[in-house]
């Protein structure tokens, strides 16, 4: 981003804290950043209040909080005075986005929702622009077109050299039948993009361990024959899923039982994407 980095973070600056905002820990976080010159955007639950950023007055938290802000050379992102704190009888602005003199500059559509959030507070929503994500890229052998392979590779290979009369000679030849070979696997097993979509709340890194071991196992049952160890270790692997599942799911009721009824409406509907709010919804 503008030829630097950038650092998302969060910050609860505590109502009832002695000592006005900032906290030491936003504190160093800026001052950490200023110094190896890297971007910085904040997101603050403030609980302070101050006109600057949308809020109906100030309080001595809000001007002491402005005052560093203002000190340290950083912008107040909000917008508006949309009410980012809502209760039954009181509405304010008390969280604000806070960012570095650039960082600020790549942040655009800044803005407080409608969406339920389940908390006193509003979702507060923009985009931060000029980011390069990098991506990676892999090759399947199993998508590889072997038949062209075999045809690319015979026409690498009938250029090559078959006289060898010393190593020089050697070195060359093999030189060249390995680069014979990774181009005619280049040209015939696509490039895609590599997407991690797993995000399965019971997976973990035990059972990826278990996984890898009965694949190991399982090639080598289809050299040797022998499937003892093989069948072993998949039934172990099976009741360590089943039992991630099990305590998995029981979390997830246990969670649901604790929250509040709008919480626990909105837990269950997300859990399954097949229980979106749209399949609820009449047609009209």
């Amino acid at each position: 981003m503008g030829g630097g980095e950038i650092i998302l973070g969060s910050a609860y600056l505590p109502y009832d804290d002695v000592e006005p905002p900032p906290p030491g820990g936003l504190e160093r976080l800026v001052t950490g950043c200023r110094a190896k010159g890297t971007h910085l955007i904040v997101g603050c639950d403030a609980s302070s209040h101050h006109t600057s950023w949308g809020s109906m007055n100030n309080n001595n938290r809000g001007e002491s909080l402005f005052n560093y802000i203002m000190a340290n050379g950083l912008d107040i992102i909000n917008r508006g005075n949309k009410p980012t704190f809502v209760t039954s009888n009181r509405q304010e602005v008390t969280d604000i986005t806070i960012a570095t003199l650039y960082a600020g500059n790549f942040i655009k559509d800044w803005h407080v929702t409608e969406e339920v959030s389940c908390s006193d507070h509003r979702y507060i929503r923009f985009t931060v622009t000029g980011i390069d994500r990098p991506v990676e890229v892999h090759r399947n052998p199993r998508r590889t077109d072997w038949e062209s392979f075999r045809t690319d590779l015979l026409g690498c290979l009938c250029n090559m050299t078959d006289k060898i009369s010393n190593c020089t000679d050697l070195e060359t030849v093999a030189k060249q039948f390995q680069d014979a070979i990774v181009f005619a696997y280049n040209e015939n097993c696509p490039l895609t993009v590599r997407r991690n979509n797993r995000n399965i709340s019971w997976w973990n890194h035990d059972l990826a361990e278990r996984r890898k071991k009965v694949r190991r196992l399982f090639n080598a049952a289809k050299r040797s024959g022998n499937k003892t160890d093989c069948k072993r270790t998949l039934t172990d692997y099976n009741k360590a899923l089943r039992q991630a599942t099990r305590e998995s799911w029981r979390r997830h009721c246990e969670e649901i039982e604790k929250a509040p009824e709008c919480a626990r409406l909105r837990r269950i509907l997300s859990k399954d994407v097949r229980s979106a709010v749209s399949s609820i919804q009449l047609e009209n």
